[in-house]
């Protein structure tokens, strides 16, 4: 399979497919009705829009859309976060809900930075706090998912820390060697992680090779595993402010790919992040 590098060739994958059928919640905002109105024009996406009397009835109907049938994605539109993912969860009732019992909610990223030369994904800077090491372990599984259907037959993981030594004074790079053995005995399947690990050496050869680092990464990680919210959510926003950055959005761990774009987020990423979710969509019926 060819591996997709970028969103442009991501949308050009989906154009040769059919419809995904989309359910909107509160998609009412002119960014997100341009993202749909440009998914639908180029054939990939039918989306349906729910507007009802209140958002929290809006985000119900959506789920309930789901598990009619009727709808192989949940598009995020102009509601807060909280709204949508009370009704994904629905604690009262988890079989009407979008979160299999057994699963973790989590959430990822994808970034088209200019100066790097693939997509890189990143989990979790919305979702988690201060995931546990089984929270972790769920986390990179769905993120190796993810690059195994972007082509990426044998994706390199990072789990990002500030120093690259193992040491009881950073109890999570405890965690980190922990996962790190699991993968040596196959746990993952195909995929190689490393850590912990610089952000820095993780995606540049270089920089690992200036400070004596050897890493089976060779400073082409494919996707990052933040030690934290804080550090991914800091990490996101920096991209997305100081640089011309592209990217995509959405949660995982869900029975349906849902995207988790802000209320202020540009047309372009509502429209990548649609994407992202269509091609996993595609991906689950042909599994």
């Amino acid at each position: 399979m060819h591996i997709i590098r970028d969103f442009s060739e991501l949308t050009e994958r989906l154009k040769n497919g059919k419809r995904c059928r989309v359910v909107s919640v509160e998609a009412n905002d002119d960014h997100s009705r341009e993202a749909i109105e440009r998914a639908v024009s180029e054939g990939w996406a039918e989306v349906t829009n729910i507007h009802l009397s209140t958002v929290e009835e809006s985000a119900a109907e959506a789920v309930r859309r789901v598990h009619l049938g009727e709808a192989e994605v949940v598009m995020k539109g102009i509601l807060n976060t909280d709204v949508l993912l009370k009704a994904i969860i629905n604690k009262d009732n988890r079989e009407e809900g979008l979160l299999p019992v057994g699963n973790v909610l989590s959430h990822v990223s994808a970034f088209k930075i200019p100066t790097y030369h693939k997509l890189l994904f990143m989990s979790d800077a919305a979702v988690i706090p201060y995931p546990t090491l089984e929270q972790r372990i769920a986390m990179i599984k769905y993120v190796i998912r993810l690059c195994h259907i972007y082509g990426i037959e044998q994706p390199r993981i990072a789990l990002i820390h500030c120093t690259e030594k193992v040491s009881p004074k950073f109890p999570i790079t405890l965690d980190y060697q922990k996962i790190v053995e699991m993968c040596k005995a196959g746990e993952f399947g195909n995929a190689i992680i490393d850590g912990p690990s610089d952000l820095k050496c993780a995606v540049d050869k270089e920089s690992a090779d200036i400070k004596g680092i050897k890493s089976p990464l060779e400073g082409n990680a494919d996707a990052v595993i933040m030690p934290d919210i804080e550090a991914g959510n800091v990490y996101y926003k920096t991209l997305t402010a100081f640089t011309d950055t592209k990217l995509a959005v959405g949660l995982q761990g869900t029975s349906c790919p849902v995207t988790l774009t802000s209320r202020a987020d540009t047309a372009e990423t509502k429209y990548n992040s649609l994407a992202m979710a269509c091609l996993q969509a595609i991906a689950g019926k042909q599994e």
